[in-house]
């Protein structure tokens, strides 16, 4: 993450003076569809002489507005990738019940003209503000010149008919279509999280594995074994992830179990970052443990076999 970005608390009554255009909307995975519209603002931000900013919720909107409760990212998450992408101002407040009370005109008064001296607003295209969701992009040009703003719109990115959305990759990873997830994502989806004690069995199949314990209500892809990325104390190592219940062995919590290619330390404890690069098979039950080592290095062989045909 860039040491030069600003984050701004508003719930505890701060407010941001230096001119800006602001990104509103939730950002879930930040998308290429998100991506398009940080361009946008970062190219404004430039050519106007602004700060590029966003205005973030600390947890998603929809989490209270819908049934939704899984997501592709975490607030830290947004604002690691939307910092490396060239934006340098994040202004983040509660989804509570007194911003959910605020009027579509008292948002826009209150929150982007007082707090953040708004200059420019740029948003999709179905983007909803204020109670009972009754603003839209109309009501955002319909105030401009009362608070001297000016209201971006940036188009969708489709593929063929389907619009990139966040809901379409949260699906996508759940059905382990990951390919296609990391294609609209612009990088392989990526869940964090700790390193905890697991039941150690992986040890005595030779195959140690990182039990992860996540710091964050992620969408996590369906049981199976994946193809992955590990990021642990600042160096990136390739994986073998089982996610499941272990059926050979009638577990009954569902695990997220790593096994790390030619690593060996001690990383109880530690915070760590799991890219999804390839699916490889569904969780199997099998008659016996050595049928089950036997798939186990068939596994590894074929993780070898991909990273040095499409990752190295």
């Amino acid at each position: 993450m860039k040491n030069n970005i600003k984050v701004v608390d508003l719930d505890q009554g701060l407010t941001d003076v230096e001119a800006k255009v602001v990104s509103l909307g939730n950002f879930d995975g930040v998308h290429i569809g998100h991506q398009k519209l940080m361009q946008t603002n970062i190219g404004l931000a430039k050519s106007m002489n602004l700060v590029p900013s966003v205005l973030l919720f600390k947890e998603n909107s929809k989490k209270t507005l819908t049934k939704e409760s899984l997501y592709l990212t975490s607030i830290d998450d947004k604002i690691e990738i939307l910092s490396e992408m060239g934006i340098e101002d994040f202004c983040i407040l509660e989804f509570n019940d007194k911003f959910k009370s605020l009027s579509p005109l008292e948002f826009i008064r209150d929150i982007l003209y007082k707090k953040l001296n708004t200059k420019a607003v740029v948003v999709g295209g179905d983007y909803k503000f204020g109670k009972n969701a009754s603003g839209n992009v109309d009501v955002l040009k319909k105030y401009e010149d009362e608070f001297s703003y000016k209201t971006k719109v940036v188009d969708f990115i489709y593929d063929g008919d389907e619009k990139v959305s966040s809901g379409t990759i949260r699906e996508l990873i759940k059905k382990a279509e990951i390919a296609k997830a990391n294609e609209y994502l612009a990088r392989p989806y990526q869940i964090r999280g700790t390193v905890t004690h697991g039941y150690k069995r992986g040890r005595t199949l030779n195959f140690p594995t990182a039990n992860l314990k996540l710091n964050y209500d992620y969408v996590i892809p369906k049981d199976g074994v994946y193809l992955t990325r590990v990021n642990v104390k600042g160096k990136a190592h390739f994986a073998l992830t089982n996610i499941g219940k272990n059926p050979t062995f009638e577990n009954m919590d569902r695990k997220i179990e790593t096994y790390i290619l030619d690593f060996s330390d001690e990383i109880y404890d530690e915070l760590i970052s799991l890219e999804f690069l390839e699916f490889f098979r569904g969780d199997y039950k099998f008659n016996s443990a050595d049928e089950l080592i036997e798939q186990m290095e068939f596994d590894k062989k074929m993780a070898y076999d991909t990273i040095e045909n499409k990752y190295l």
